[in-house]
């Protein structure tokens, strides 16, 4: 039933439910979902009492962000509780020019609009052929907790969410340039989005990694250097660096934190620190295991060549890195898990994508409750934001996530791809030789080379390029003597296709191009 729902999503997609009138849905649909929301709370002040403690609306940026800025970056200090970067004072400085009132209103249109943002282009493409399941997603947006949470706190999440996921589409469409500034800008706010730069390394492009990491610390160490000066600067960000420590134990016994050691002490009546030593280490332990098998998934993902997966590459690295969130960062309050409705649509129209019932089942045991456990349906369900976020209920669901998107990378690459074995052989070759001749790196997933290569390689000597021009043919030799047909091809009456890291489009035109320009 479920599946056959969102395929009619695509029929509606494919006769015009593009472009506008998808927009236009979708927003219907978050209007109907605040209406929804205006059902079990008559006031915005309703919903911020439900959400969490306080009864004040932005609260983190009236009294930590806004009076940090108000006075001179060169000569203010940051307030108690601002737990951030220097370049995120650097950033918001604007806003102190102003008073509280407008710099709030300020506040809140960016904080709006990066909502409807996620709500509308994010989960469109997370599901570019589905029109029904964008505007479902749409509504899953409003109605998520960890959204509502940073909207109530006025916290910064939905801001790193936006940009970087952006930055990860616009690396897709090859607008690097911009790909590289958008992390700079996420990183600059939080710190902990240079992980993300860990899936562009999966990926074999180092080159953007390389740009990428500049754009981060212009906006961690130059930014800050210049309008600061470089001794009030570093004093900023030793004060920032210093609460920042000093709440780093503090946060372990928050009933609010969903990292996943401080979860499981939580059984223990006394919590953290109840729960025996024994415990916490195989906690820990486990969460260190966890992270491993995300960076093999994330390998995976970023390699294979399994159609399924090379259609929605980016926004699958996206969605598993984010998901190791609870699992290294000791704070993981609720409105760190703002990326669980883009990826339980992403999941939704990838997994609705396989006619098979397993794939339905998948939908129903792991996505559909992950998105009950984290909508306001959920916490409806529980006593109060207490209990709810004392229960772990985000964890919960960001590992329902988490679980679905191994199923469907492991599963897809096991079905369509061609082994990584030889992949990942060629591409150390490839790293290696490039790195010893001053080059960069080889886009090396299917053995293609990558444009900015081929204009390096103009400038060698006729021997040099004789010699990598073999390298390559037989990279390309190895990756299709391993696409051989499965079974499930044979009986599909189709072969495995070659995959490049982004594109399906290998047919024998393709191969006829790669011959010419040889």
């Amino acid at each position: 039933m479920i599946r056959a729902w969102l395929s009619r999503g695509a029929r509606l997609a494919g006769a015009g439910g593009s472009g506008r009138a998808v927009l236009v849905a979708q927003l219907a649909a978050m209007l109907a979902g605040v209406l929804l929301l205006g059902l079990k709370w008559s006031s915005v002040r309703d919903a911020v009492i439900a959400l969490d403690h306080g009864e004040e609306l932005f609260a983190d940026f009236v009294h930590h962000y806004y009076p940090t800025v108000r006075d001179s970056l060169r000569e203010g200090t940051p307030v108690g509780g601002f737990f951030y970067p220097a370049g995120f004072a650097v950033l918001i400085a604007p806003l102190g020019w102003l008073s509280l009132g407008g710099a709030t209103t300020v506040w809140a249109v960016i904080e709006l609009g990066c909502v409807v943002w996620a709500a509308t282009r994010l989960v469109r493409a997370a599901s570019p052929d589905r029109a029904l399941l964008a505007v479902l997603g749409a509504a899953i947006t409003v109605t998520s907790v960890p959204v509502l949470h940073n909207l109530k706190w006025g916290q910064v999440s939905i801001l790193i969410l936006a940009t970087t996921s952006a930055a990860f589409i616009a690396h897709a469409r090859g607008k690097r340039a911009l790909a590289a500034v958008l992390l700079g800008v996420a990183t600059g706010i939080k710190g902990y989005p240079l992980v993300f730069l860990a899936w562009f390394a999966a990926k074999g492009d180092l080159r953007f990694v390389l740009r990428a990491g500049a754009a981060c610390a212009f906006t961690l160490v130059v930014l800050p250097l210049l309008v600061m000066g470089p001794s009030h600067a570093l004093f900023f960000q030793r004060v920032t660096s210093g609460a920042v420590l000093g709440a780093a134990d503090g946060v372990l016994r928050d009933f609010n934190s969903q990292y996943a050691p401080a979860l499981l002490s939580r059984f223990y009546v006394g919590g953290w620190d109840a729960a025996p030593p024994e415990v916490i280490a195989w906690s820990e332990l486990g969460s260190y295991a966890a992270i491993s098998g995300v960076l093999v998934l994330v390998l995976i993902a970023a390699r294979s060549t399994a159609p399924g997966i090379a259609s929605r590459r980016d926004l699958l690295g996206f969605v598993l890195i984010a998901c190791t969130v609870p699992f290294w960062l000791r704070t993981s309050w609720s409105h760190y898990f703002v990326h669980l409705p883009v990826a339980q649509t992403l999941l939704a129209g990838a997994f609705a994508r396989e006619p098979r019932a397993r794939a339905a089942l998948a939908i129903a045991v792991l996505v559909a409750p992950s998105v009950y456990l984290s909508s306001v349906l959920g916490l409806f369900a529980t006593a109060g934001w207490w209990y709810y976020a004392n229960a772990g209920s985000l964890f919960f669901a960001n590992a329902l996530v988490l679980a679905a998107a191994a199923a469907y990378v492991v599963d897809a690459h096991l079905r369509e791809g061609a082994s990584l074995v030889s992949t990942a052989l060629s591409s150390a070759r490839a790293w290696t030789k490039s790195l010893r001749r001053g080059q960069g790196a080889f886009a090396t997933s299917a053995g293609v080379r990558s444009d900015d290569m081929e204009q390096d390689r103009r400038g060698q000597p006729d021997d040099q390029r004789r010699e990598q021009d073999a390298d390559e043919r037989d990279r390309e030799h190895e990756v299709r003597s391993d696409a051989r047909p499965t079974a499930a091809h044979l009986r599909a009456g189709r072969a495995p296709a070659l995959v490049d890291a982004g594109e399906a489009n290998t047919g024998p035109e393709r191969h006829d191009e790669r011959r010419e320009e040889r």
